[in-house]
C-alpha cells in the first residue's frame, strides 16, 4: 500500500470531541460577519417606514425609497468580485478583517445622513462592504473544517444572516433608524478588532507559505489530542500532485478556465437560477404583500414575522440534517417539497373564496423546504467544489451572480405577477422547482465525507470517481480487524477443547 493510501485512512472525530467543538467555535466566530450582513439586509424594511413618515426630517420620494431598498444588493456584486480576488491574493484572515472597513463607513455615513442622496450613498458603501464580507467566511469555514463537520458549519451563514435580519426587525420596532445605524456600526467595529485574533487558513498557507506554517495553523483547528500528521501528509501529497503554488496573473486566468473550475462553477450557477425561478428570494423579500394577496386570514405583518422565525428554526434543523444526510437527498427533498407546496398554494388561491389559515401554513412549509436546500446548499457546495487556487475569486463571482439574480428576480416579480396573475406565478414557481429537481438529480455531485483534496483531484481527472477513499479504506480496516478477531476467537476455542469448532 502506498503512503498516500495509508494517509487517507484516518477517521474524523465524533461530534462531541474537542476537535469538533473547536471547529464549531471557529465557525460561529467567522459567521459573526454574516450577522452583520443580515443587519444590512434587514435595515430597509424597518427604516423606510420611519424615513417616509410625515414627521421625518428627511423628505423622500417613492423613487428615493425604491433606491434605498434596492441599491444594497445592486452594489454587492462588485464587492463580491473584488473581495474574491483579494481573498486569494492577501489571505482569508486579512479579508475577514478588512471587509469590515467599507461596512463601517457605510453604516456611519448612513447614520449621519441629512438627505435621500446621503442615505443612498451610505447604502451603496454598505452594500459594497457586504459583498466583500459575504464570501470570506464561507472559504474560511470550508478550509478549516474536517469533512464530517463541513456540512453543519457550512449551514451557519444562513442561520447567522437570519439572526441579523430578525435582530434588526426587533430593534427597529423600538429604536429610530439612525440609532440602528450606529448600533450596526459598533457591531462591525467590534468584529474588526476581534478578527485580528483569528489564525490564517491552512490551505491558504499551503499555497502561499510553507508546510510548517500550514501545520501550525492546522493545530489551532484540531486540538491537542488530535494527531495532525496524517492530514499534513495528505496536504503535502495534494500540493505535489496538483502543482499548488503561488499563481501569477496569467496562471490565475488560465486556472479559471480549466475543467476543474468551469464544470462546478456552471453546475452551481444553474442551481442558483433554479433557486430564483422557484421564488426563493421573492417569497422572503415580498413576504407581507404575498400574504396579503394569498387570502391568508393571518395578519400579514405577523405572518411575515412567523416566516422569519421559521427560517431560523429551519436553519437549525437543516444544520442537524446536513451533519447526518448527504447534500443530494436534501437538495432533492427541498426542490420537490417547494414544488408541491407551490402547487398547493396556487391551487387554493384559485378556489378559496374567503380568507383562510391554509395560505399561511403553506408559506411556512415553503420556508422549511426552501431552507433545506435553496437557502443553504448552493453557497455550501460551491466552496467545496471550487479548486483551491481560485476558490476565492470563483466564490466571489458566484456570490455576485447570486446577488444579481436576486436583484433581477425581485425587480421583475411585479411585472410577471401582473402579467400571469398572482396564483399562476406561484404555480410557475412550483413547476420550475420540479424541473430543477430533475437537473439536480443528474448533475449535482455528493460531497459529504469527502476531503477537499478528493473533490479537487476528481475534477482534475486524478481520481476516477467522486468517492471517499478514506471511508472505503476505513471500512476495509474495520472489516479486517473483525475478521482477525473472529479468527483469534476460533483458534482460542480450538486450543481449549483440543478439537476444531464446527
Amino acid at each position: 500500500m502506498s503512503s498516500k493510501e495509508i494517509n487517507v485512512n484516518y477517521p474524523d472525530p465524533g461530534f462531541w470531541t474537542e476537535t469538533s467543538l473547536i471547529q464549531l467555535g471557529y465557525g460561529v466566530w467567522v459567521n459573526l460577519s454574516q450577522v452583520i450582513v443580515g443587519l444590512a439586509f434587514g435595515f430597509s424594511s424597518v427604516a423606510l417606514p420611519q424615513i417616509a413618515s410625515a414627521t421625518s426630517p428627511i423628505k423622500v420620494t417613492i423613487s428615493d425609497q425604491s433606491w434605498i431598498a434596492s441599491v444594497l444588493p445592486l452594489f454587492c456584486p462588485p464587492g463580491c468580485i473584488l473581495g474574491g480576488y483579494l481573498i486569494d491574493k492577501f489571505g482569508r484572515r486579512t479579508m475577514l478583517i478588512c471587509s469590515q472597513l467599507p461596512v463601517m463607513a457605510g453604516w456611519f455615513y448612513t447614520g449621519v445622513a441629512q438627505s435621500a442622496v446621503n442615505l443612498i450613498i451610505g447604502r451603496m458603501l454598505t452594500g459594497f462592504g457586504v459583498g466583500m464580507a459575504m464570501s470570506v467566511p464561507r472559504v474560511y469555514m470550508t478550509e478549516m473544517s474536517l469533512p464530517n463537520m463541513r456540512g453543519i458549519i457550512g449551514s451557519f451563514p444562513n442561520i447567522a444572516m437570519s439572526i441579523g435580519i430578525a435582530s434588526q426587525a426587533g430593534l427597529g420596532s423600538i429604536l429610530k433608524w439612525n440609532i440602528l445605524c450606529f448600533i450596526s456600526f459598533s457591531c462591525s467595529l467590534s468584529l474588526f478588532f476581534l478578527n485580528f485574533k483569528l489564525p490564517e487558513s491552512p490551505y491558504y498557507l499551503l499555497q502561499k507559505a510553507s508546510i510548517d506554517d500550514a501545520r501550525n495553523s492546522l493545530k489551532h483547528f484540531r486540538g491537542k489530542q488530535y494527531n495532525i500528521e496524517n492530514e499534513i501528509n495528505d496536504l503535502i501529497d495534494f500540493k505535489r500532485d496538483n502543482d499548488i503554488h503561488k499563481l501569477n496573473a496569467k496562471e490565475r486566468m488560465q486556472a479559471l478556465f480549466k475543467r476543474s473550475a468551469c464544470k462546478p462553477f456552471w453546475t452551481m450557477m444553474v442551481y442558483v437560477v433554479i433557486m430564483e425561478l422557484s421564488g426563493a428570494s421573492i417569497v422572503f423579500m415580498w413576504g407581507v404583500q404575498i400574504l396579503q394577496r394569498s387570502k391568508s386570514s393571518v395578519n400579514p405583518e405577523i405572518g411575515n414575522f412567523i416566516l422569519g422565525l421559521m427560517r431560523i428554526i429551519s436553519g437549525v434543523i437543516t444544520a442537524v440534517f446536513v451533519f447526518h444526510i448527504g447534500r443530494r437527498p436534501l437538495a432533492l427533498t427541498s426542490g420537490i417539497g417547494v414544488g408541491v407546496t407551490c402547487l398547493f398554494l396556487g391551487s387554493i388561491m384559485h378556489y378559496l373564496s374567503t380568507p383562510s389559515i391554509f395560505p399561511q401554513l403553506g408559506y411556512v412549509a415553503y420556508i422549511f423546504f426552501a431552507t433545506l436546500g435553496y437557502y443553504t446548499l448552493p453557497p455550501l457546495i460551491m466552496f467545496e467544489l471550487y479548486p483551491l487556487q481560485v476558490r476565492g475569486i470563483l466564490g466571489g463571482l458566484s456570490l455576485s451572480n447570486i446577488s444579481l439574480c436576486i436583484f433581477v428576480a425581485n425587480k421583475s416579480f411585479p411585472f410577471v405577477r401582473d402579467s400571469l396573475g398572482f396564483a399562476n406565478t406561484i404555480l410557475a414557481f412550483g413547476i420550475w422547482s420540479f424541473l430543477g429537481s430533475v437537473f439536480l438529480y443528474f448533475f449535482l455531485p455528493e460531497t459529504k465525507d469527502l476531503t477537499l483534496q478528493e473533490i479537487e483531484e476528481y475534477y482534475n481527472d486524478i481520481r476516477p470517481t467522486l468517492t471517499s477513499q478514506r471511508k472505503i479504506l476505513s471500512m476495509q480496516r474495520i472489516q479486517s480487524m473483525e475478521n482477525t478477531s473472529t479468527s483469534k476467537g476460533i483458534m482460542k476455542k480450538t486450543s481449549n477443547t483440543g478439537k476444531p469448532v464446527s
